[in-house]
């Protein structure tokens, strides 16, 4: 399995939740938020909540499925995280929140991964 070992000279405090300020300068580079006329489909989501899901799980370093219940669904997060990632919007919002990528190169653990240690 190849793991990309967590960089030691950077230290991240305890996780908290995207603040106001923090989500008016981000929110414009997620598509989501784009106003691109009416939905369809199912239900809109609240995509800060998705965002601060996946803030979770990328800062906690804990599988998808440890998620506590006051996020989205973890299949939902993870969904969303494949999308931003591929898409390079993960880049943005780190480089956004924290100047620097380095979030983005911990190792994210899924059900499976943790299954099998």
């Amino acid at each position: 399995m190849n793991t990309i070992p967590a960089n030691p000279a950077v230290h991240w405090p305890a996780f908290q939740e995207l603040t106001d300020e923090q989500w008016q300068r981000i929110a414009p580079l997620l598509p989501e938020m784009l106003d691109h006329g009416p939905r369809r489909g199912r239900p809109n989501i609240d995509i800060r909540r998705v965002l601060n899901s996946v803030m979770w799980v990328l800062h906690t370093r804990e599988p998808w499925s440890a998620m506590p219940e006051a996020y989205v669904p973890y299949q939902t997060a993870h969904r969303y995280y494949l999308r931003w990632k591929r898409a390079g919007v993960l880049n943005a919002v780190a480089l956004a929140l924290f100047k620097t990528e380095a979030i983005l190169e911990r190792r994210v653990v899924r059900k499976s991964d943790a299954d099998a240690s």
